[in-house]
């Protein structure tokens, strides 16, 4: 997967030589006329690769792999995929492996894509679940908007290529934590049938205190449902079961409260001129300062450059 700026293609050939690492044996023309122009941004994270193509129409032909699922999703006109039908405005296509994909575009069409690699995905469910029996056969590949885990894992999908195409670099903490958001969301679509094995429904008092002093001591480290899962020895499942039990909100809620109480410390403690507001954000993953600033103010009922002038 290449990971650049937007190239830009007037033959598919040499669109198909360019996909070749993503997509192996790949067979894309224009839908209509031989008119050929199409651009491409595309960037990669090591568990998932993401990119856009816009192009005047649009033909694709993907043979049946075993390497990655693919969601794409339509950000203007319609596309439609043969044997499942057409993809608008509420809707998208979840490509399974060992799967076909046939794809058109009749008029100028870009759509997003993000391919979630199937091993990472894998030992991902694995670790995460904490079952050995996790499949991913049985998902609907017609991705409703209109449904609580198509509907998240659009907007992580979303998230992810926005913090990718920021102009300021995402810090490792957000990055990290973003490509976890996002192989959970896919996780969590998948499993949507609930056929899902785990462990049981309550976690020891030991267990949630666990997770609890590891989140605490990782403030400015990235934290992901992986690490929570192993340090806690239960699945994610249970573990937020408990968190929602005992705090009313998840693990990853409960982690963005701590980071603003951190935060918050940080800046009565700061000495004059030995920090900024922008950089407590980011220390601690707040990659939108203004987003960090509502939040802050909701939370300590101050903005934050007014908790560090406090003196």
């Amino acid at each position: 997967m290449l990971n650049g700026e937007i190239m830009y293609f007037n033959d598919p050939a040499l669109f198909e030589e360019y996909l070749a690492p993503v997509g192996g044996d790949i067979f894309i023309r224009p839908a209509i006329g031989s008119l050929f122009n199409a651009e491409i941004n595309m960037k990669k994270l090591d568990a998932a690769g993401l990119f856009t193509v816009s192009a005047n129409s649009f033909k694709v032909v993907k043979e049946p792999q075993a390497d990655f699922y693919g969601l794409t999703i339509p950000l203007s006109a319609p596309f439609t995929v043969s044997e499942h039908g057409q993809y608008g405005a509420s809707s998208a296509y979840l490509l399974k492996l060992g799967h076909s994909f046939d794809c058109t575009a009749k008029r100028k069409c870009h759509f997003l894509v993000c391919n979630f690699f199937a091993d990472q995905v894998h030992n991902y469910s694995q670790r995460v679940l904490q079952s050995d029996t996790q499949e991913f056969s049985a998902f609907n590949p017609d991705v409703s908007f209109f449904t609580q885990t198509g509907s998240g894992l659009l907007r992580s999908v979303a998230r992810t290529w926005s913090d990718l195409n920021n102009k300021a670099a995402c810090s490792e903490i957000t990055l990290k934590e973003r490509e976890d958001d996002l192989l959970a969301s896919f996780v969590m679509y998948s499993m949507e049938d609930g056929n899902v094995g785990g462990s049981s429904n309550n976690v020891s008092p030991y267990h949630l205190s666990r997770a609890e002093e590891f989140i605490c001591e990782n403030l400015a480290n990235p934290i992901t449902r992986d690490q929570l899962s192993e340090v806690s020895s239960c699945s994610i499942r249970t573990l937020s079961r408990s968190f929602e039990k005992k705090y009313g909100i998840g693990p990853m809620a409960f982690i963005k409260q701590r980071r603003l109480d951190a935060a918050y410390l940080n800046l009565l403690r700061a000495k004059p001129g030995a920090t900024t507001v922008t950089q407590v954000a980011i220390d601690y993953g707040f990659l939108h300062i203004g987003k960090f600033a509502i939040e802050y103010g909701k939370a300590f009922g101050e903005s934050p450059s007014t908790s560090l002038a406090r003196k």
